[in-house]
């Protein structure tokens, strides 16, 4: 149970050529904005007196949550953002990784850089809140692949030396990093 309901991420109709279900959030905890969002997706059998506040709504939250998630999953993001627009509900598209890197809106404000690794560059973001005179861009991308293996086994798990190469052996971890 989340405590505040209903505020949570539902599915959305996906069309044949998007690769992964898109969602949305909306949130709906206050009184009125739960009763507007009900009456918008025809679900009036979920206002009255068992759904009137939020401590209400927690102990009914499986079936509220069902009944949403039942009226987006039949609906593209658009529609769903469009209906919930109209009814002064909060709603929002859920945005994956390549919305964020592929946005002109964050390249423009330098939220996403390429950090050059050993072979090849990846994009991360940078430091946020941009302040005066700090260095926004990330100087590495963390350690190699495997780096620490050797330490994190020997120190942290107690193996010994023999141990860690038999795993090596039979394909368990990885080689050690050439760093």
């Amino acid at each position: 149970m989340t405590g505040i309901v209903p505020t949570n991420a539902y599915p959305c109709r996906t069309s044949e050529s998007e690769m992964a279900r898109e969602y949305v959030v909306i949130g709906a905890n206050g009184d009125s904005i739960y009763n507007r969002l009900m009456t918008t997706i025809d679900r009036p059998d979920l206002i009255g007196p068992n759904y009137q506040h939020n401590q209400h709504r927690v102990q009914q939250q499986d079936e509220i949550e069902l009944a949403i998630s039942n009226w987006t999953s039949q609906r593209t993001v658009e529609e769903v953002i469009q209906v919930m627009d109209k009814a002064q509900v909060p709603v929002g598209r859920v945005v994956s990784v390549k919305d964020i890197v592929e946005n002109e809106q964050m390249s423009a404000r330098g939220v996403i850089r390429d950090v050059a690794m050993k072979d090849w560059r990846i994009k991360m973001t940078g430091t946020i809140p941009v302040l005066e005179g700090v260095e926004t861009q990330p100087k590495w991308a963390g350690p190699d692949l495997g780096e620490h293996t050797n330490e994190v086994l020997s120190k942290d798990l107690s193996l010994t030396v023999a141990e860690i190469d038999e795993l090596r052996k039979r394909g368990v971890i990885r080689m050690e990093s050439s760093a």
